[in-house]
């Protein structure tokens, strides 16, 4: 197979280089005739430029055959790569995130979870400062790409009035937040990474009530945690 392959791939520009040549050729037959038949019918007094001799045109003809058939495989190799990368480009997907709300987390496989608890499949790491409570579940490399590489629950556990909480995930070109008053004290944030490589933060800020309106680009209390996803699609904790 492999053979008739490599055949074929010396065949063919070779009879494209013959069959240009051949053209070439029969159009400069029928020009050098006519040119013959003027002259004879005119005498030497005709204004006939002169032709180049046929072994000539047949090598000047072969030569500019073969670099333009180089020119034009070259030019298709570039056209193809560029859509191949193109096609490979949409294949690799962006990061997204899914939010698991305590309902639909009472009708899935984590019927039984509650905030804290640990996941089967996930290493659990809590960060608590005593105000907020966050839990990250970080994919089991034995996992990857099978389930979503990371999910977060957050929880406040200060004992100011809070008017609203968001948990937010950052990715370099992509930005997702979400309210996290209404899903649940249970609910969890599934987030994938897609073709994502590097680092990303999650963010779970809190805006205490107060009589003053509450500036949503200022929060009163925020827990940041930094990322990295390497290149086999892997999550880690950034100390």
């Amino acid at each position: 197979m492999k053979a008739g392959i490599s055949l074929f791939s010396i065949i063919v520009p070779i009879g494209l280089v013959l069959l240009v040549t051949a053209l070439a050729f029969a159009i400069y037959k029928i020009t050098y005739k006519r040119k013959i038949n003027r002259r004879l019918a005119e005498g030497r007094d005709a204004d006939i430029k002169p032709m180049m001799s046929p072994v000539k045109f047949i090598v000047i003809t072969l030569i500019c055959s073969i670099i333009g058939l180089i020119l034009l495989w070259g030019l298709l190799i570039v056209f193809f790569t560029a859509n191949l990368n193109i096609d490979r480009l949409k294949l690799v997907s962006v990061p997204s995130i899914s939010i698991m709300s305590d309902s639909l987390i009472n009708d899935s496989m984590m019927n039984e979870y509650k905030f804290g608890d640990e996941i089967k499949g996930y290493t659990k790491h809590t960060f608590d400062d005593g105000d907020t409570c966050l839990e990250v579940y970080v994919l089991n490399q034995e996992y990857t790409h099978v389930f979503a590489p990371v999910m977060v629950a957050a929880k406040y556990t200060g004992s100011k009035d809070i008017s609203h909480s968001d948990l937010t995930a950052a990715f370099k070109h992509n930005y997702f937040s979400a309210n996290w008053d209404t899903p649940g004290e249970n609910s969890l944030m599934a987030i994938d990474t897609g073709g994502y490589q590097g680092e990303f933060t999650i963010d779970y800020a809190l805006f205490y009530r107060s009589e003053e309106p509450v500036d949503i680009n200022y929060a009163d209390h925020k827990t940041s945690l930094k990322l990295n996803v390497n290149e086999f699609g892997q999550v880690s904790i950034v100390e």
